[in-house]
């Protein structure tokens, strides 16, 4: 396929910047950890020709993902093994049919690995397994996820992701504040409960960072290449610690955070002991992974949010909701900016009570009583900039 045709296809898929920043990411990864793409027969014979087209667009673009057959039930799993490959090789997309046996030794692993080297979609069967049970099967795939250090494992679903009884789609699960609840309420259907378990136990057992998501065939492009997905995205959860000012910050990576977040640079200065972040930093809200943060700051009108940020590549994966949900907990009373035109403000209105909006800035607020707003607005608009565009220091 003509690469022109295929990114003009993605750009129709989702926003341009959406496709170049996971296109980005996805190819300074390791080929080998790109995905593994859970497929059972069910979904095969009714769903070939789009999967076949989506796989062809990926290796059209340099990435070749496991394609895992028979993991969810393992009958007919060679035969449709075998027919993915032969769609494929008729449209000269290489790909090559590996049986797993009943269980997944060296030489396995690594001739998926030498496959995907080679430029070629690797079509695990599970064929040989179709006599375990689903717990020995998942056995199976947690080895490969661990072998290839996968950095997502995307399982195809006749329905649009995990759906509550009656409900739409759920878009995210966190499974450190979701998992109980959701089991214990009984509004999963008994194939989604059983499989949010079995998701559970994998997201466990793996060293590396990962994340599952279930989709329908239809959206699979766009649950990979845009930042808020198609299907329901199933992720571990992060430990959001909190600190009393800058102190105890590894400041350049907070720099780099700020900075991949806002796409801009900061300020000169911006980071010393005296400048404007240490300002605003008074409480300091941080992913232990410096994947997101929140810098608030006492003001006599209210606690004001200086900063939020998410990292460009973490986006979409919730880590955002935590860390608002955690300040908000002891924070009911806050007020922030942002820029006219920046594209969280549209989230910023669903989070806020009120908004006023100045010919520079959209100003923001949480609980905040009446009478205070004017004064809130004045020191919201008056603050000084810490993050200054790029094309500002070039040259």
């Amino acid at each position: 396929m003509e690469p022109d045709i295929i990114h003009r296809f993605l750009e129709s898929v989702g926003q341009k910047a959406d496709v170049d920043l996971y296109l980005k990411l996805f190819r300074s990864q390791r080929k080998e950890s790109f995905a593994i793409i859970v497929a059972d027969a069910q979904i095969l014979r009714a769903a070939l020709d789009p999967l076949h087209f989506d796989l062809r667009i990926l290796a059209g673009l340099g990435l070749y993902p496991v394609v895992l057959v028979g993991l969810l039930d393992a009958r007919d799993a060679d035969t449709q093994s075998q027919r993915i490959q032969e769609w494929l090789v008729e449209d000269e997309v290489a790909a090559k049919v590996i049986a797993s046996g009943t269980d997944l030794p060296q030489p396995i692993k690594a001739e998926v690995e030498q496959t995907i080297q080679g430029n070629t979609i690797p079509i695990v069967s599970m064929g040989a397994a179709k006599e375990f049970d689903i717990d020995d099967r998942f056995k199976l795939l947690e080895e490969l996820a661990a072998g290839l250090q996968t950095q997502k494992v995307i399982f195809l679903s006749a329905s649009s992701g995990l759906e509550r009884v009656g409900s739409p789609r759920i878009s995210l699960v966190n499974l450190s504040t979701d998992y109980q609840h959701l089991i214990i309420s009984g509004d999963l259907p008994r194939r989604h409960a059983s499989l949010l378990r079995h998701v559970k136990h994998l997201l466990n057992h793996q060293t590396q960072r990962m994340n599952v998501a279930v989709v329908n065939p239809l959206q699979l492009l766009r649950e990979l290449f845009t930042v808020n997905g198609a299907g329901t995205l199933i992720r571990k959860g992060s430990r959001i610690d909190r600190h009393a000012g800058l102190g105890r910050v590894d400041r350049a990576r907070l720099a780099t955070l700020l900075e991949s977040a806002f796409d801009r640079v900061l300020a000169p200065s911006a980071l010393d002991p005296e400048g404007i972040l240490e300002r605003e930093a008074e409480h300091v809200y941080l992913e232990e992974n410096y994947r997101g943060a929140a810098l608030l700051s006492s003001t006599p009108i209210a606690p004001y949010l200086g900063k939020f940020a998410v990292d460009r590549q973490s986006q979409g994966e919730g880590i955002g909701g935590e860390i608002w949900s955690m300040f908000c907990r002891d924070f009911p009373t806050v007020f922030w900016r942002t820029r006219v035109g920046n594209p969280i403000a549209p989230w910023y209105v669903k989070q806020c009570d009120g908004m006023v909006k100045t010919p520079e800035w959209l100003v923001f607020w949480r609980g905040l009583a009446t009478d205070k707003i004017p004064a809130a607005v004045d020191y919201a608009i008056a603050q000084p900039r810490a993050m200054i565009p790029r094309s500002d220091i070039i040259g």
